[in-house]
């Protein structure tokens, strides 16, 4: 039986454009959606939009649209974004959607029926780039780190949410789970904060000064705070309080991916609205760090801003997944360039994995009459290699969101396979008479392919259905296949016919 996996990515806000920062979290997302599809798990896949909040509110008015018209603009963007990007996901909110309000005004009666919400007064400082209020201990310079400008002095009547009344609950989640938060070290840096202790946090705005938002129940007067609404998206998304409630039942707990930069509303905020309300926390927060541009931070007077959608109209959309995932760590900060794309796809890509597809599927073609030949023994070298070496660590890795590691184990065997080549020179093995031999080493060869075919799948699945095809594979019988059957050994038909087709990766000048 599978196991059930609900993931999320972070909903942007649909004030700008989509940038490589947002494209690199829904492939982390999309790598780790099609793996679990490989090891035979049921995944649902969410992303969407965050389309409240005073910072769209005040974009839409500076541009002279309305706020509802300028969201369906900038939320589409996004959905295009992931048709463009190949993105597998399964659904997509729009916090702006009938679905989304109605049932985050249901959960917000829940946590106010559990006595977690009450009235005040407030003044304090407020960032509209991180729609959140900020104390001076936050600041730099007086300024928002995060976006290098003052925040602005509000005073207006809110509700507060009790979040300093989960102080122990939480301490006691992040001590029972010490991987609720992944990598570890955001996990620690979560518990440092636990220790200075929790306030209640601001969850609505005045609604003369932010019109645009979700009415708080009972309080026309007032609209929900951007985040308290947003996080709510992943409940509301599978069905959260609706009429039937099975998908919510099936679904949940998510896990969730997440940037470094909002790890705190994510890991304290958002299990202490759930608890609140009677409702199970996230299965994970897996955090991401950042992406840099010729090691600099992205920023338009840098004119640095990398465009996704440009990106892959100038290089191929397979090779841009594969530099990204091969390249950026997904614990730690990682840096894009054009230069390190070209090397990689040259590299990795066409000298690598496109050369060594080509040659084994024209030595079949030439030795074998473009059949996939028979096998007369087992070849110990290769099977043990990727069994007892190759298998094993890309599989460690890729369950710990290491995507570079585990491509970097599946580059070792495209190596080694070259290797083998190289020594066992198929070319003068014919040359001697060795037909048998020589077939057998390129069945074996092939094989090879199929699986590394499979282990590149997740990251560059045009690429792998290619290989696949090329080898005379039925890619949907194939990719319905559970993992551990997949990993089998000696799993091609003798006799099918190979499709060598052009070159996977014609190099780059």
């Amino acid at each position: 039986m599978s196991n059930k996996y609900y993931l999320t990515t972070a909903i942007p806000y649909a004030n700008a454009d989509p940038h490589i920062g947002f494209a690199l979290e829904i492939l982390y997302s999309d790598t780790m959606a099609r793996y679990q599809r490989l090891l035979g798990n049921e995944v649902y896949f969410l992303n969407g939009t965050d389309e409240h909040g005073q910072k769209m509110y005040k974009t839409a008015k500076e541009k002279g649209v309305a706020v509802a018209e300028y969201a369906q603009q900038e939320s589409a963007k996004f959905q295009n974004l992931l048709d463009i990007w190949n993105i597998s996901n399964d659904d997509f909110i729009r916090t702006t959607e009938q679905r989304h309000v109605e049932r985050a005004q249901k959960f917000w009666e829940a946590v106010a029926t559990n006595g977690d919400i009450y009235k005040k007064a407030y003044e304090g400082l407020y960032c509209v780039g991180c729609e959140s209020f900020k104390t001076e201990k936050d600041l730099i310079n007086g300024k928002c780190p995060d976006h290098n400008r003052i925040p602005e002095f509000l005073k207006e009547e809110n509700y507060f949410f009790r979040l300093s009344r989960y102080q122990e609950p939480l301490e006691f989640l992040f001590k029972e789970r010490t991987n609720f938060v992944w990598p570890i070290s955001r996990h620690n840096e979560m518990v440092n904060l636990l220790k200075s202790g929790l306030d209640d946090i601001s969850i609505s705005r005045d609604k003369t000064k932010l019109p645009w938002g979700i009415p708080v129940p009972g309080d026309e007067n007032q609209v929900m705070y951007v985040w308290f609404d947003a996080l709510l998206n992943y409940l509301t998304a599978v069905g959260y309080k609706s009429s039937d409630d099975s998908l919510f039942k099936k679904w949940w707990p998510a896990t969730h991916v997440v940037g470094k930069d909002i790890n705190r509303f994510h890991s304290l905020l958002w299990p202490a609205m759930l608890m609140s309300a009677g409702i199970e926390p996230p299965k994970q927060i897996a955090v991401h760090g950042f992406i840099y541009v010729d090691n600099q931070k992205m920023s338009k007077s840098l004119g640095n801003v990398v465009d996704p959608l440009e990106l892959v109209k100038r290089y191929p959309l397979e090779a841009v997944r594969y530099f990204l995932m091969r390249e950026i760590p997904f614990d730690g900060d990682g840096n894009f360039s054009y230069k390190q794309l070209i090397e990689r796809y040259n590299g990795d890509l066409a000298n690598g994995l496109g050369n060594l597809t080509n040659r084994v599927l024209t030595m079949i073609e030439k030795y074998s009459e473009s059949l996939v030949p028979e096998v007369n023994e087992i070849d110990n070298g290769l099977i043990i290699f990727l069994t007892k070496e190759v298998w094993p660590e890309y599989q460690k890795q890729m369950a710990i969101w290491r995507f570079d590691q585990a491509l970097a184990a599946a580059w070792k065997f495209v190596a080694y396979c070259d290797q083998t080549i190289s020594d066992r020179q198929p070319w003068t093995l014919v040359k001697n008479g060795k037909t048998n031999e020589v077939h057998t080493l390129l069945y074996h060869l092939a094989e090879a392919l199929r699986h590394i075919a499979i282990m590149i799948w997740p990251v560059m699945p045009e690429t792998a259905e290619k290989i696949m095809t090329q080898l005379g594979l039925n890619v949907s019988k194939e990719l319905g296949k559970p993992l551990s059957e997949l990993q089998r050994w000696v799993e091609l038909t003798v006799g099918n016919k190979i499709e060598k087709g052009e070159q996977l990766f014609p190099r780059l000048v």
